[in-house]
């Protein structure tokens, strides 16, 4: 009986022990204040649609907007300016023929392709979100090839401008912040501090070297591929390669901007990462997503390219890497070689860089390109040297007929003494 009497007596003390903790104050002591909630997404809802997505349709296996497609990012842009704050959204799709990298790939392009176009019709590159889904989002069921048609797409969706969430509080350490580096012809190199630390500890003031080759003939005697994977001709902003004093990968990214200084040329242009194909011998979309390409325009008078990645090209599986984009390929040139003496043919713009070479059956040699200003011939001749470019006007002389307008449309037959200087 006493040990009952024990047991309820300490019930009743937590009891009332409990009782009054509840009824003690909040505390007021901030170190003992409770932590916010983290940010989720109830605090921060997704953007709502400010307009009706537009669709932008592609042909089968193309990536070229057509001019009925054209004229309705046109009819958009127009719309935008009646909207104060937003943002696009551009996701490509696929139909489902073909396989999953392929499909992939060509979503990227045709994203590509609308995002190009309306960076050139002023609209902000930062208002733009790209995402790709291949084939993996279809928006009917391809019953039948119209069907289909519908499944080719990129659609633009318009957004109002997200709210930004509280950014978290970051504890400083050592390792913060960046060290910037300018290494001379347009190239800059930006890298952890700690990590420029280490590769200057043991080689004070050369730690880390980027090379870029962006001249014409030094690109096509570098040895990398000069063809896009759709065997097409290739615009370039150059190579780059990166030599570390420590042969091993850095802890953080390294980003190296490259300067064109060549505004109009490039305002325009659709460069990737590009790396070699073990497989084809042909330029690839680079896979690695620690390697990335980023274009800023500048003020409306300067093009930048940024390249991100954090291995030296000697440990780099992909190599050097290449920043070019394809030219097109709807137009052809022919050149015969009448005397034997020609290798290989090229035909190269200087501003922006475009390479194009050149098939070769027996001694005729095909071009394929889609647009050319000012361009010049180049030629390897079978004692494994180059000419120089030479100009068009210098091969109007080695025929009869003249050339209309600046770009190349008829045919050529060039006779070899004309390619020695």
């Amino acid at each position: 009986m006493k040990k009952s009497i024990s047991v309820l007596s300490l019930i009743l003390l937590l009891g009332c022990q409990y009782v009054q903790a509840q009824n003690k104050p909040a505390t007021t002591d901030p170190k003992k204040a409770s932590v916010p909630s983290k940010t989720t997404k109830e605090n921060f809802p997704e953007p709502k649609e400010l307009a009706p997505a537009v669709q932008i349709y592609f042909k089968v296996n193309q990536s070229e907007i057509a001019p009925a497609e054209m004229a309705k990012l046109s009819t958009l842009v127009k719309k935008l300016k009646d909207i104060p704050e937003y943002r696009l959204v551009l996701t490509g799709h696929t139909d489902s023929t073909g396989n999953d990298d392929y499909n992939m790939e060509l979503s990227k392009d045709r994203v590509d392709a609308v995002y190009d176009a309306l960076a050139e019709m002023e609209i902000n590159e930062d208002f733009m979100l790209q995402k790709y889904f291949g084939r993996s989002k279809p928006r009917t069921n391809e019953t039948d090839k119209e069907m289909a048609a519908r499944n080719r797409r990129v659609e633009i969706t318009i957004i109002e401008k997200p709210k930004e969430a509280p950014k978290p509080v970051v504890r400083n350490t050592e390792c913060d912040g960046d060290t910037s580096i300018n290494t001379g012809s347009g190239v800059w190199v930006t890298l952890n501090k700690c990590d420029f630390k280490k590769l200057n500890k043991t080689a004070p003031g050369k730690g880390i070297k980027v090379t870029k080759i962006s001249d014409p003939l030094e690109i096509i005697k570098s040895g990398q591929p000069l063809v896009f994977k759709g065997n097409e001709g290739l615009e370039w902003v150059g190579i780059v390669k990166f030599q570390f004093s420590k042969d091993s990968c850095l802890e953080h990214p390294v980003t190296v901007t490259l300067d064109p200084q060549d505004y109009e040329g490039y305002r325009r242009s659709r460069m990737k990462v590009l790396v070699k194909n073990e497989k084809t011998g042909k330029l690839d979309r680079s896979k690695d997503r620690a390697k990335t390409l980023r274009k800023k325009t500048i003020k409306k008078d300067a093009v930048k390219f940024e390249v991100t990645t954090k291995c030296p090209t000697s440990v780099d599986p992909e190599g050097a890497i290449c920043i070019a984009g394809a030219t097109g390929k709807n137009k052809m040139t022919e050149v015969v070689d009448k005397t034997g003496s020609v290798d290989e043919v090229y035909i190269i713009q200087e501003s922006p860089v475009t390479i194009i070479p050149a098939d070769k059956y027996g001694n005729k040699f095909v071009v394929k390109y889609a647009k050319l200003t000012d361009p010049k011939f180049v030629f390897k001749l079978s004692d494994g040297s180059y000419t120089q470019a030479i100009p068009t006007g210098d091969v109007k002389k080695m025929r009869k007929k003249e050339i209309e307008g600046k770009f190349l449309r008829k045919k050529y037959k060039i006779k070899g003494k004309h390619l020695i200087e």
